[in-house]
């Protein structure tokens, strides 16, 4: 059996991508990430996040609207603070 190499994690470039966190929202709402923004911010692709998810090993939604988690930048922010510990 062959070794297999360690994989690389894909990086998004960064001059095809919109702004990792959306611009302030009008009259004090607070943006919220969907799983393509948080794989964005993270530069990981899509299904990563949804992996990841399924496994616990991310924090969990702050907002559910039907099939379509949503999370506040600072859930994600102390979540990195707190070294990727849900």
């Amino acid at each position: 059996m062959t070794p297999t190499r360690p994989r690389r994690p894909i990086l998004a470039d960064p001059a095809s991508t919109r702004p990792a966190i959306p611009p302030e929202a009008p009259h004090g709402i607070e943006p919220m990430l969907s799983i393509a923004d948080l794989a964005r911010v993270l530069a990981v692709s899509r299904r990563l996040i949804e992996r990841e998810r399924a496994a616990g090993r991310l924090p969990r939604p702050d907002l559910q609207m039907g099939r379509c988690p949503r999370w506040r930048a600072e859930t994600i922010r102390r979540w990195i603070e707190t070294g990727g510990r849900a």
